[in-house]
């Protein structure tokens, strides 16, 4: 963890900074979690025109899920997830990569979130993951999380803990992918110091409240901290988070913010269970 905080402030130090990448993930398991289980959040960053909204999907075939959706190129799609099971999904781009490289399949967040219910059961399968485009995977349930880092050409990389803390930003962390971060990313370098740094500093156990209040960060300037607002009017910032604590036992919670340009933000708290999942297939306010 120091020696990635010493690489970024080099980077930064050497470069100057500036804007680049999307999102930050980070979560927690074990030890680690008040009352055991797991902690996983996401904050979602990307230009102002991609908004956001919250569903509850219940898909033809499979379990549903609660998704955080964001609006691009080819309509909407799923950014972050947790389904009925507690398998949750968050996903982050490669903005390291040129551009011209991160083309390739889509994701598979989907079918993760209506096909699986544990980061186990994904990770046996994990042949599903090679040859789809660029992108960052955080998986999470009640016992174990895991990053997976799908590089250009589709080879895998994975990283899963049961007891410990997973974080990642939009740049490689495993050394054999060194090579593929041919951008500078240097918010992505400097938002990974943050949260490295932000996680040491809490007292063990963590708690829900303890990563919303990471999720909040502001101290580190317009494009480098957590929550980024922003130096450039149609630059990234961040437009949502989605926090989630997966219990040994009992219901999951999610607690979610939209900060849609333009409209008024809003924070939803939710308790994932029985109830919740027997409502159909909707937006939800």
């Amino acid at each position: 963890m120091i020696r990635r905080c010493l690489a970024a402030l080099l980077a930064l130090a050497l470069l100057g900074a500036a804007p680049a990448g999307a999102c930050t993930l980070w979560a927690a398991v074990g030890s680690q979690v008040a009352g055991g289980g797991t902690l996983a959040a996401k904050n979602r960053d990307w230009n102002p025109a991609s908004i956001g909204r919250l569903e509850r999907v219940r898909p033809a075939q499979g379990m549903a899920y609660l998704a955080l959706m964001a609006l691009g190129k080819k309509g909407w799609g799923v950014r972050a997830g947790v389904n009925q099971a507690g398998l949750t999904v968050f996903s982050a781009s490669a903005s390291a990569v040129p551009k011209d490289q991160r083309g390739g399949p889509p994701g598979v967040s989907r079918r993760l979130l209506a096909g699986f219910s544990s980061v186990q059961a994904v990770l046996e399968h994990r042949r599903m993951f090679e040859g789809l485009a660029p992108r960052f995977y955080l998986l999470a349930d009640a016992r174990q999380i895991a990053v997976v880092e799908v590089a250009p050409g589709g080879a895998v990389k994975i990283a899963s803990t049961r007891d410990g803390l997973l974080t990642h930003t939009n740049h490689y962390l495993s050394p054999e992918f060194a090579a593929f971060n041919q951008r500078p990313a240097l918010s992505s370098h400097a938002r990974l110091a943050r949260v490295d740094a932000l996680a040491a500093a809490l007292k063990r156990p963590l708690s829900l409240a303890m990563f919303q209040k990471i999720s909040e960060d502001r101290a580190n300037g317009l494009d480098n901290s957590l929550w980024r607002t922003g130096s450039k009017p149609k630059g990234a910032r961040t437009l949502a988070s989605f926090l989630v604590r997966l219990p040994l036992r009992g219901a999951p919670e999610a607690w979610v913010t939209l900060a849609n340009p333009g409209q008024a933000q809003r924070r939803v708290k939710l308790i994932l269970d029985e109830k919740f999942w027997k409502g159909p297939s909707s937006h939800l306010p």
